[in-house]
Protein backbone atom coordinates (compact mmCIF):
# COMPACT_ATOMS: atom_id res chain seq x y z
CA UNK A 1 0.00 0.00 0.00
CA UNK A 2 1.31 3.76 -0.90
CA UNK A 3 1.49 6.16 2.04
CA UNK A 4 3.60 8.16 0.95
CA UNK A 5 5.50 10.18 -2.01
CA UNK A 6 7.44 12.48 -2.92
CA UNK A 7 9.04 13.81 -5.90
CA UNK A 8 8.44 16.40 -8.55
CA UNK A 9 5.07 17.43 -10.63
CA UNK A 10 5.10 15.86 -14.00
CA UNK A 11 1.73 17.25 -15.14
CA UNK A 12 -1.43 18.71 -13.31
CA UNK A 13 -5.31 19.00 -14.12
CA UNK A 14 -8.11 21.03 -12.23
CA UNK A 15 -8.35 18.56 -9.19
CA UNK A 16 -4.88 16.25 -9.73
CA UNK A 17 -1.24 16.40 -10.12
CA UNK A 18 0.99 13.56 -11.62
CA UNK A 19 4.22 13.29 -9.37
CA UNK A 20 6.86 11.63 -10.81
CA UNK A 21 8.99 9.01 -8.73
CA UNK A 22 11.96 7.79 -10.78
CA UNK A 23 10.58 6.60 -13.88
CA UNK A 24 7.22 6.19 -12.66
CA UNK A 25 4.13 8.62 -12.58
CA UNK A 26 1.37 8.20 -10.07
CA UNK A 27 -2.07 10.02 -10.66
CA UNK A 28 -2.48 11.87 -6.96
CA UNK A 29 -6.30 13.24 -6.29
CA UNK A 30 -5.52 16.50 -4.33
CA UNK A 31 -8.38 19.26 -3.52
CA UNK A 32 -8.71 21.90 -6.56
CA UNK A 33 -7.90 24.80 -4.28
CA UNK A 34 -4.28 23.29 -3.45
CA UNK A 35 -3.81 22.89 -7.45
CA UNK A 36 -2.72 26.56 -8.08
CA UNK A 37 0.40 25.91 -5.22
CA UNK A 38 2.19 23.73 -7.82
CA UNK A 39 3.44 23.76 -10.97
CA UNK A 40 5.57 21.40 -13.55
CA UNK A 41 8.93 20.37 -12.10
CA UNK A 42 8.16 21.58 -8.83
CA UNK A 43 9.31 19.35 -5.74
CA UNK A 44 6.42 17.98 -3.91
CA UNK A 45 5.46 14.99 -1.33
CA UNK A 46 1.79 13.59 -0.26
CA UNK A 47 1.09 11.62 2.40
CA UNK A 48 -1.29 9.24 0.63
CA UNK A 49 -4.83 7.76 1.16
CA UNK A 50 -4.90 4.89 -0.76
CA UNK A 51 -8.05 4.11 -2.37
CA UNK A 52 -9.49 0.88 -4.00
CA UNK A 53 -12.37 0.38 -5.46
CA UNK A 54 -14.33 -2.68 -7.99
CA UNK A 55 -13.11 -0.87 -11.02
CA UNK A 56 -10.16 1.82 -9.97
CA UNK A 57 -7.34 2.64 -7.78
CA UNK A 58 -7.18 6.09 -6.46
CA UNK A 59 -4.45 8.30 -4.60
CA UNK A 60 -5.72 10.98 -2.85
CA UNK A 61 -2.23 13.37 -1.53
CA UNK A 62 -2.37 15.55 1.82
CA UNK A 63 0.38 18.42 2.95
CA UNK A 64 0.32 16.94 6.55
CA UNK A 65 0.00 13.31 8.08
CA UNK A 66 -2.75 15.66 10.48
CA UNK A 67 -5.07 16.46 7.25
CA UNK A 68 -4.77 12.84 6.30
CA UNK A 69 -5.96 11.34 9.31
CA UNK A 70 -8.69 13.29 8.80
CA UNK A 71 -9.29 12.90 5.44
CA UNK A 72 -10.22 9.19 6.91
CA UNK A 73 -11.98 10.34 9.77
CA UNK A 74 -14.53 12.48 7.31
CA UNK A 75 -14.69 8.30 5.61
CA UNK A 76 -16.35 7.22 8.47
CA UNK A 77 -19.54 9.64 8.54
CA UNK A 78 -22.76 8.79 6.13
CA UNK A 79 -23.03 10.11 3.63
CA UNK A 80 -19.36 11.15 3.03
CA UNK A 81 -17.75 10.02 0.06
CA UNK A 82 -14.01 10.73 -0.80
CA UNK A 83 -14.91 13.41 -2.80
CA UNK A 84 -16.71 15.20 -0.40
CA UNK A 85 -14.34 14.42 2.26
CA UNK A 86 -11.68 15.50 -0.53
CA UNK A 87 -13.25 18.68 -0.97
CA UNK A 88 -13.91 19.65 2.47
CA UNK A 89 -10.26 19.33 3.10
CA UNK A 90 -9.55 21.77 0.58
CA UNK A 91 -12.23 24.26 1.98
CA UNK A 92 -10.13 25.71 4.57
CA UNK A 93 -6.76 25.20 6.62
CA UNK A 94 -7.02 22.15 8.92
CA UNK A 95 -7.51 24.08 12.29
CA UNK A 96 -10.52 26.10 10.32
CA UNK A 97 -12.23 22.69 10.23
CA UNK A 98 -12.21 22.04 13.73
CA UNK A 99 -13.49 25.12 14.74
CA UNK A 100 -16.52 24.95 11.94
CA UNK A 101 -17.27 21.41 13.98
CA UNK A 102 -16.64 22.70 17.34
CA UNK A 103 -18.84 25.86 16.60
CA UNK A 104 -21.62 23.93 15.24
CA UNK A 105 -20.88 25.82 12.05
CA UNK A 106 -23.29 23.99 9.85
CA UNK A 107 -24.05 27.02 7.70
CA UNK A 108 -20.34 27.04 6.81
CA UNK A 109 -20.05 23.36 6.47
CA UNK A 110 -22.96 22.89 3.52
CA UNK A 111 -20.55 25.38 1.17
CA UNK A 112 -18.76 22.30 0.95
CA UNK A 113 -19.98 20.83 -2.89
CA UNK A 114 -21.96 17.61 -2.28
CA UNK A 115 -22.84 18.86 1.80
CA UNK A 116 -26.56 19.60 2.33
CA UNK A 117 -27.57 20.82 5.58
CA UNK A 118 -28.10 16.67 7.28
CA UNK A 119 -25.04 15.61 6.25
CA UNK A 120 -22.99 18.92 8.06
CA UNK A 121 -25.19 18.09 11.08
CA UNK A 122 -24.36 14.89 11.21
CA UNK A 123 -20.96 15.56 10.51
CA UNK A 124 -20.99 17.73 13.88
CA UNK A 125 -22.60 14.99 15.82
CA UNK A 126 -20.34 12.60 15.06
CA UNK A 127 -17.14 14.44 15.15
CA UNK A 128 -17.80 17.39 17.36
CA UNK A 129 -16.49 14.91 20.39
CA UNK A 130 -13.65 13.65 18.05
CA UNK A 131 -11.33 16.38 17.62
CA UNK A 132 -7.88 16.56 18.96
CA UNK A 133 -7.40 17.16 22.12
CA UNK A 134 -4.81 19.94 21.51
CA UNK A 135 -7.15 22.13 19.38
CA UNK A 136 -10.11 21.61 22.10
CA UNK A 137 -7.56 22.90 24.84
CA UNK A 138 -7.01 25.48 22.00
CA UNK A 139 -10.55 26.75 21.82
CA UNK A 140 -11.51 26.04 25.41
CA UNK A 141 -8.21 28.92 26.16
CA UNK A 142 -9.48 31.41 23.85
CA UNK A 143 -12.97 30.95 25.53
CA UNK A 144 -14.48 29.23 22.92
CA UNK A 145 -15.25 32.38 20.31
CA UNK A 146 -14.94 30.60 17.50
CA UNK A 147 -14.31 32.90 14.62
CA UNK A 148 -16.84 32.33 11.50
CA UNK A 149 -14.35 30.62 9.11
CA UNK A 150 -14.07 31.96 5.93
CA UNK A 151 -12.67 30.73 2.54
CA UNK A 152 -9.28 32.42 1.27
CA UNK A 153 -10.30 34.71 -1.59
CA UNK A 154 -8.33 34.74 -4.59
CA UNK A 155 -8.39 36.76 -7.27
CA UNK A 156 -8.20 35.93 -11.40
CA UNK A 157 -4.44 35.40 -12.25
CA UNK A 158 -2.28 33.43 -14.11
CA UNK A 159 -2.57 30.23 -12.27
CA UNK A 160 -6.46 30.10 -12.68
CA UNK A 161 -5.39 29.96 -16.17
CA UNK A 162 -2.70 27.74 -16.42
CA UNK A 163 -5.54 24.90 -14.96
CA UNK A 164 -7.52 25.40 -17.55
CA UNK A 165 -5.02 25.42 -19.98
CA UNK A 166 -4.06 22.27 -18.85
CA UNK A 167 -7.52 21.00 -19.03
CA UNK A 168 -6.96 21.48 -22.74
CA UNK A 169 -9.02 25.28 -23.19
CA UNK A 170 -7.68 27.26 -25.83
CA UNK A 171 -6.52 30.92 -24.44
CA UNK A 172 -8.59 32.19 -26.48
CA UNK A 173 -11.35 30.78 -25.12
CA UNK A 174 -10.55 31.68 -21.45
CA UNK A 175 -9.96 35.26 -22.57
CA UNK A 176 -13.73 35.18 -23.29
CA UNK A 177 -14.86 34.31 -19.95
CA UNK A 178 -12.10 36.84 -18.67
CA UNK A 179 -15.37 39.70 -17.88
CA UNK A 180 -17.56 37.22 -16.50
CA UNK A 181 -14.71 35.72 -14.11
CA UNK A 182 -13.91 39.01 -12.47
CA UNK A 183 -17.13 39.68 -11.12
CA UNK A 184 -15.69 36.53 -9.01
CA UNK A 185 -12.61 38.30 -7.89
CA UNK A 186 -12.69 37.67 -4.20
CA UNK A 187 -14.35 34.31 -4.17
CA UNK A 188 -12.37 30.92 -3.41
CA UNK A 189 -9.99 29.44 -6.08
CA UNK A 190 -12.10 26.17 -6.22
CA UNK A 191 -15.35 28.60 -6.81
CA UNK A 192 -13.55 30.54 -9.53
CA UNK A 193 -12.42 27.27 -11.35
CA UNK A 194 -15.42 25.81 -11.14
CA UNK A 195 -17.75 28.64 -12.79
CA UNK A 196 -14.98 28.97 -15.35
CA UNK A 197 -15.25 25.28 -16.57
CA UNK A 198 -19.21 26.08 -16.15
CA UNK A 199 -18.80 29.05 -18.67
CA UNK A 200 -16.29 27.58 -21.25
CA UNK A 201 -18.82 24.34 -21.75
CA UNK A 202 -21.27 26.28 -22.75
CA UNK A 203 -18.94 28.52 -25.39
Amino acid sequence: MISYLKGTVLHKTAGSVMVLCGSVGYEVQVPASRILRYSQQQNCEFYIYYHQREDAVQLFGFESWAEREFFMTLLNVSGIGPKSALAMIGQTTLSGLYQAIAGENVEFLTKVPGIGKKTAQRLVLELKDKLPASALEEFAAAGMELPEVAIAPAAMNDDITDVLLSLGYHESEIRKIYPELKKLQGADEQTIIRKALQMLARI
